[in-house]
């Protein structure tokens, strides 16, 4: 084979190898299936990973969270049992993180980190209400804006008086600042139950509304935070 062959057939190779990396680099299914679509193995989590061949895609945004994680997204996406979740997320950290596929071919050491950022995702959603409540609006075509505001006069000014609070506790007074976390730790999960009933009868404008006002629970939650790390 003359030069001028061997370079285009060269290049010719390189191409389809960059097409075929490309390609297993950003395959992204849109489906969970329990067995391996490569080589027919049982998949051993719900993640599309298969450890009998290295077979390894991202997934598609369109599939649940709570479907990747194993979980149950009917009746009620908001009610989650944390602790198989948690146990879901270990499961499927042993077999995507990259660390288990270093040293793989770069398109899998790609999807094995792609795949671990969006199990880290889904983890971090599912696991606070807060954010658990604005992912399930978002399903549902609702958006939980920066600048949706309280309409609970009431309530603001519960807010900020306890704002106020946390911030003239004197240094030192751990103790004041864990009554304070305890008081809006109880207001949490009263909101916390009232969302879960508007969930259940998909009441979204109801729902909406308190998520904002669990958004600025949650505020307080990171206040008292902050003043303890310095404590």
């Amino acid at each position: 084979m003359g030069g001028l062959e061997l370079g285009v057939c060269l290049r010719g190779r390189f191409r389809s190898d960059l097409q075929s990396s490309r390609l297993v680099s950003t395959t992204h299914i849109t489906s969970l299936t329990r067995t391996c679509p490569s080589c027919g193995a049982l998949l051993p989590t719900r993640l599309p990973v298969c450890l009998s061949c290295n077979w390894i895609a991202g997934v598609h945004n369109s599939i649940p969270f709570h479907e990747l994680m194993g979980l149950p997204y009917s009746p009620n996406p908001f009610v989650v049992d944390t602790a198989l979740l948690k146990r879901r997320f270990l499961e499927a950290q042993r077999i995507c993180h990259p660390d288990a596929w270093a040293t793989k071919t770069e398109p899998e050491k790609e999807a094995a980190l792609e795949l671990s950022n969006t199990v880290n995702a889904a983890y971090k959603t599912l696991t606070s209400p807060l954010h658990r409540i604005e992912y399930i609006l978002k399903r549902n075509g609702v958006e939980l804006e920066e600048a949706d505001q309280l309409n609970d006069f009431e309530l603001i000014n519960e807010i900020m008086e306890a704002r106020e609070e946390i911030d003239n506790v004197q240094p030192g007074n751990a103790d004041r600042l864990h009554e304070l976390r305890d008081e809006n730790n109880a207001k949490i999960s009263q909101l916390v139950k009232m969302i879960e009933r508007l969930v259940a009868k998909a009441d979204w404008r109801e729902t909406k509304n308190a998520a904002v006002r669990l958004k600025y629970l949650d505020g307080i939650e990171q206040a008292i935070r902050r003043r303890l790390e310095i404590m």
